[in-house]
């Protein structure tokens, strides 16, 4: 399952292309900024030690829509995942790295067939390096796309799939469960984006059942790949973070066009790994469940 890191890229707005509507104007033409920040406290990690993290991010969008169910943009985005590593022995003793920075492309397209089916898909280029680190070599490319079919007002369903290649680690491909269910009125269960600095898509139950206020309990699992600094003790080496998210999030929506969120959670499963510069293992390392708190926020005209 360690594949969702190139999933991680696309973020929220970009993720749920398939679920959400094509604007809140008359234009044609949407912009979108969305963004956050996320802090992961300390983490024990097996070989001693611990660490820490704060993520932060920024995305921009701009799409042409000729109805709610057929667009075509671009949206381009910024992440900085700062790591503290505090200890002598593991992982931690090594501090293997800094700063990590990314930068990412997507180009998300929306197409409706006939009354029920909607497809989408987002090819996407991305940059995932510690600050000094080689960025030509950092790059990677892949697709995810999918299809859901409107079985009532309240149920839409379909198969999703990515294709994504790594750093140093060849090409993956993964199933998506695309769906979108009204359980009640204010109740629903849905396939959606990460908030802010969260990655990739996961499942959330969400409640509407407060005017202009959405409460959500989610998880997600996430992966994030990077190269390493030219210059370091593990020169131009990969390294790696994985864990499942889970997390309550309270976003408050004073009109259609915007949205402000604030969650918190705990990151289970958390697993380091550190590897040389052609992908061979140098060392990994088990973390402990952490509590993170964040905010976000998404912006839509």
């Amino acid at each position: 399952m360690k594949k969702f890191v190139s999933v991680a890229a696309l973020l929220a707005g970009t993720c749920s292309a398939w679920a959400q509507p094509a604007g809140v104007s008359d234009s044609p033409w949407r912009t979108s900024v969305e963004g956050g920040v996320i802090h992961q406290t300390d983490a024990n990690l097996d070989g001693g030690g611990s660490y820490s993290v704060t993520r932060a991010s920024i995305e921009v969008g701009l799409s042409y829509a000729t109805d709610r169910r057929n667009s075509i943009g671009v949206s381009v985005g910024y992440s900085r995942d700062d790591y503290t590593f505090d200890g002598n022995a593991g992982l931690a003793g090594s501090k293997p790295w800094e700063g990590i920075d990314e930068y990412r492309i997507s180009a998300p397209i929306r197409k409706g067939f006939g009354e029920r089916i909607n497809a989408f898909a987002i090819p996407s280029v991305r940059w995932s390096a510690e600050s000094g680190g080689d960025f030509g070599e950092a790059m990677t490319a892949g697709l995810i796309a999918g299809a859901n079919y409107r079985i009532s007002d309240r149920l839409t369903i379909g198969p999703g799939f990515g294709v994504f290649d790594e750093i140093e680690d060849g090409v993956s491909a993964f199933p998506i469960l695309l769906i979108d269910w009204k359980i009640t009125d204010t109740l629903s269960l849905e396939t959606g984006g990460g908030l802010g600095a969260t990655r990739g898509p996961g499942l959330q139950l969400s409640s509407t059942a407060v005017n202009d206020w959405n409460f959500s309990l989610g998880a997600r699992y996430e992966t994030y790949r990077f190269r390493l600094d030219e210059k370091g003790d593990f020169a131009n080496g990969i390294g790696e973070e994985k864990g499942v998210l889970t997390y309550l999030a309270a976003t408050y929506n004073p009109n259609p066009g915007i949205s402000l969120s604030a969650l918190a959670g705990v990151e289970v499963g958390g697993k380091l790994r550190l590897e040389d510069q052609d992908g061979r293992s140098i060392e990994t390392d088990d973390a402990d469940p952490a509590p993170f708190v964040g905010l976000a926020f998404r912006v839509r005209l």
